[in-house]
């Protein structure tokens, strides 16, 4: 028996930590309000928590070999609410407050994600979302960029409609 640390637990959290301590990693970093974008960083237990804001929590909701990286108090340190994790039948389970990270998953630690998971996660997350409080129930509506141009046509042009303005011209 390793006198050195009180309980298994302990050794495991420590080798755990050390073996994320190798490698530099490439990951989903999914932002409020924001697109995901793809980051390599380095895979250590400071730099992940630095990149949701805190301590770490992990979380396992897809079939895939992927984890959700998250602020383990995003929901209590009045972290904005970021996108919803729903169900197979597309009902609304959990809210994902702050920053989060997609990582995949080998035997024995977090590591890059593929090219295929990291495009199918980019898709599945692309839309921001903001919640709201309709009829008593959480809901997470979708964001659109309002940045973006839009068709610079009137409702009276498109109907063939003059305004007083067109007239004058």
């Amino acid at each position: 028996m390793d006198y050195e640390h009180e309980s298994r637990e302990a050794w495991e959290s420590e080798r755990q930590t050390a073996q994320m301590d190798t490698e530099d990693i490439t990951v989903l970093s999914v932002k409020p309000l924001r697109e995901p974008c793809v980051i390599t960083i380095p895979n250590k237990l400071r730099t992940l928590q630095d990149q949701v804001g805190g301590m770490i929590e992990t979380v396992y909701p897809f079939e895939d070999p992927v984890a959700i990286l998250l602020n383990d108090e995003g929901k209590l340190n009045g972290s904005i609410p970021n996108r919803g994790l729903y169900d197979k039948s597309g009902n609304l389970y959990d809210v994902i407050a702050g920053t989060f990270l997609i990582v995949g998953l080998s035997e024995e630690d977090f590591c890059s994600l593929s090219e295929e998971l990291s495009a199918k996660y980019m898709e599945k997350y692309k839309i921001p979302e903001r919640m709201a409080l309709i009829n008593g129930r959480i809901r997470m509506l979708p964001v659109t960029d309002s940045r973006k141009p839009r068709a610079k046509t009137s409702q009276n042009q498109t109907f063939g409609k003059k305004s007083r303005t067109d007239e004058a011209h």
